[in-house]
Parts: C-alpha cells; sequence; structure tokens
C-alpha cells in the first residue's frame, strides 16, 4: 500500500496472467487459489472460497444462510444468476408477523427459511464446475476442524453480541468457548460444522462410487445435496425446528432448488453491466447508472463533494424505487425495463439538487397503472451485521461472483451441525 502526499491510501494494482480471486477473508481467498493452481476453474474456486466464507466468517455468512451467485461462461458467452435465496416455511402465514410481532420478524426461528446455500453452491459446481464438492469443500473443512487464529474484527464481533448468543445454548456452546466469547489470537474451532461438511463429501463419495455409464460426478454432486436437503442433517434440522416451535418441514427443504436464469443488463457508456434480478437489490445497480447517464462523472473529480453527492442523490432515488415496486418475481411483476430505462431516468433524476441533498428517503415515482406500489417497511435503525464477498476469473475466462450472507446473530444453531439456518 502507498500513500500520497494528501496521505490518501491507495492499494497498488496487481496483474495476473492465469487467474485471480478475492475473498472477505484471506483464508478464504487461499482456498479458492489452491483449487485455482489445482486446474479448477473460477466456479470450482468461487464456490471453494464461498464455502470456506462460513467458516471464516460465521458471524456473517452462514453454509446454511444464502448465495446469491452470479457467473459469466466464457464458453457459452452468457451470464447467469442463481439465486441462492430460502423460501419461507410452507406453513407460515405472513399475518402472523403483523399479528403477534407488530410487523416485525422476531429473533429465533420463526425467522428461519429454507437454507439456499448449499443448493446455490451445488447447483453452481454441477453447471458449470469441474469438481467435487468434497475437493472444493476440503479446505473449510479443514478450518472447521483444525481451526483459524480468531482476527480482531470476528473477536469484536462476537463480543458486542455476547448477550444474545448466550440466550441460545446451542450457540453459545460454539461461538462462546470457554463461556466467553474468544480472544484475537486464540484458535476457533467449529468441530460439528466439519463434521457436516465431511458427511456430505463422504455421502458424495459413496454416490461416485456407486454410479455407472459415466455419471459419478453428478450423481455424486447429488448425494451431497442430498444429504443436506434429505439426510442426516435434513433431519437434525427438522427436529430442532419442531422443538423450538419452528416451521421449517422436511417437505420445505426437500424440494427445495435455487432458481438460475438469465442477469438483468444495462449499458453504461462503453460497459455492458450485469446484475442478479429484482429478487435482490441487484437492479438498484443499474437504475444508478440509468440516473448517472450524461453526467460527467470525471469531471466532478473521483470523491470529490459534487461527486459524492451526485452519486448518492441517485442512490436515494434507486432504493426509493425499490422499496416501492421490488417484490419477489414468483408473487408479483417488478416494473423493470421501466426502472432502468433512460426515459425513467430522465424524469427521476430532476429530483436531484445540485446544492441540497434529500434528508430521507426521497418518494419512489410515479408509474401510474402499470405497477403497484408496496407498503414499505420503516427503516432498522439497528441493522444486522451479514454478508461477505467472492469474486473469481480463470485462464479460460470465465468469471464468478457471489455474495454469501445471513450471520449468526438472528436464531439458534441446530444441536450437532454447527448450522444457523
Amino acid at each position: 500500500m502507498t500513500a500520497t502526499a494528501h496521505n490518501t491510501a491507495h492499494r497498488p494494482a496487481i496483474a495476473v496472467t492465469r487467474h485471480a480471486i478475492a475473498a472477505g477473508h484471506y483464508l478464504a481467498a487461499t482456498a479458492g487459489f489452491d483449487i485455482l493452481q489445482a486446474g479448477g476453474n473460477a466456479i470450482d474456486a468461487g464456490v471453494a472460497a464461498g464455502i470456506a466464507l462460513g467458516i471464516l466468517q460465521i458471524d456473517l455468512v452462514d453454509f446454511a444462510g444464502v448465495a446469491p451467485i452470479m457467473i459469466y461462461h466464457a464458453e457459452k458467452r452468457e451470464v447467469v444468476t442463481i439465486a441462492g435465496l430460502g423460501t419461507w416455511p410452507k406453513a407460515l402465514d405472513p399475518e402472523l408477523f403483523m399479528r403477534e410481532h407488530g410487523g416485525k420478524i422476531p429473533l429465533g426461528v420463526l425467522r428461519t427459511v429454507v437454507p439456499a446455500a448449499p443448493d446455490a453452491w451445488i447447483t453452481a459446481l454441477r453447471r458449470y464446475g469441474t469438481m467435487s464438492f468434497s475437493e472444493v469443500a476440503a479446505a473449510a473443512t479443514r478450518l472447521a476442524r483444525d481451526g483459524f487464529p480468531m482476527y480482531p474484527l470476528m473477536a469484536a464481533s462476537l463480543k458486542k453480541q455476547e448477550e444474545r448468543l448466550r440466550s441460545w445454548p446451542s450457540t453459545a456452546a460454539v461461538l462462546l468457548p470457554n463461556g466467553r466469547a474468544p480472544q484475537a489470537g486464540e484458535v476457533f474451532r467449529q468441530t460439528d460444522l466439519a463434521a457436516s461438511l465431511q458427511y456430505m463429501a463422504d455421502e458424495e463419495k459413496a454416490a461416485a462410487a456407486r454410479s455407472r455409464n459415466g455419471h459419478g460426478r453428478d450423481a455424486g454432486l447429488e448425494a451431497a445435496r442430498d444429504a443436506f436437503y434429505r439426510g442426516d442433517i435434513a433431519k437434525k434440522i427438522v427436529a430442532f425446528m419442531k422443538a423450538e416451535g419452528g416451521l421449517l418441514s422436511a417437505e420445505d427443504l426437500a424440494g427445495y432448488h435455487s432458481p438460475v436464469g438469465p442477469a438483468e443488463r444495462r449499458r453504461f457508456g462503453d460497459l455492458e453491466v450485469f446484475t442478479c434480478g429484482a429478487w435482490c437489490q441487484g437492479p438498484v445497480l443499474l437504475q444508478t447508472l440509468a440516473l448517472l447517464e450524461g453526467t460527467d462523472i470525471k469531471a466532478l473529480g473521483h470523491n470529490s463533494a459534487d461527486y459524492v453527492h451526485r452519486l448518492t442523490e441517485a442512490l436515494k432515488l434507486a432504493f426509493a424505487d425499490r422499496e416501492a415496486y421490488y417484490t419477489d418475481p414468483a408473487f408479483g411483476q417488478v416494473p423493470l425495463p421501466t426502472l432502468i430505462s433512460s426515459e425513467y431516468a430522465a424524469e427521476r433524476k430532476k429530483l436531484i439538487d445540485p446544492n441540497k441533498a434529500w434528508p430521507e428517503m426521497p418518494p419512489p415515482g410515479e408509474l401510474g397503472a402499470a405497477a403497484a406500489r408496496l407498503r414499505a417497511s420503516p427503516p432498522n435503525p439497528n441493522p444486522e451485521p451479514d454478508t461477505s464477498y467472492v469474486c473469481a476469473a480463470d485462464r479460460w475466462g470465465n468469471l464468478f461472483s457471489a455474495t454469501p450472507s445471513d450471520g449468526s446473530y438472528g436464531s439458534p444453531m441446530v444441536p450437532g451441525t454447527g448450522l444457523i439456518p
């Protein structure tokens, strides 16, 4: 890292000729890099790093959480998304939260959705990877079993949430070893989670060995998935949910599959930008770029007051429309073509005052009969700490991007699994 005379830090540019990977923790990046060095592609490496993040950043990411994924497949020249978001249990009545919890989702098992990340990782491997689950999960399994040095950021996070973690004995037994939050430098182990990963790998190997007709890899990956969604892991999750008053069922788990589909896209200058769909907030980026269209960003000066103001106000407008119009596309229609269009942006950007900022969220756009506005939720004054990131590129031109999420502070750990669904 270098510093200018103005005391501004800069990371040096790094050029590579074969492959590269970046992740939220250096050991996760190392796990993915080792896969690349062993001949795996960007998808293999990204999945390896993503699974490792569920161990190395369990305060921010859980292996039984979510994992939205975007992949560029060089040979097919296509950008696809794997939703990797869990659905609510079929037995849940949404009015329960309105009726008994003031419209808020309470802490505990009632907030549990179907764990989507394992299926998303395995779907990515099966469709676009080259390696087995056991190969890409080996580093994560080792880190969970043997441990890694607790680092200051995670130590501080666990310390801050210590009281809440202590209220769930199954969680406290793992995340508060020796009855307290681990300190930086101490070796932190998650042996139950290691056993869960190893069980999935063992089931994969057994199924691959039984398979004939050259389909051993597919059969193995399916067995690894079934180990989680139908096997012993699923049984432990369902039993715990029943005992604690949760609603997640065996049917919910067995029937889950991450949707796979094309990415959303928009041009910005000479670039074509891709995001996941309106089932997440990815298209906010596309709408923000539409709002910045025609603005000479470089002329404003990088990180100048005018630059930050213009960008922030554009983001506010895009987020206001997210609150009003984004919904699960399986249950409602999202007017995305309109929201990211140049024509709509031309009207919305009139609300950007170069000399004044919106103190709060600006009003959403008026789409008339084209789309129904949703009831916006009040902002959470205490946002939950979660989410990490991994991206990878390989020598064949494949690209991988994933945003695994769902940390450890909202619901209890399922005993004997190391998982917090």
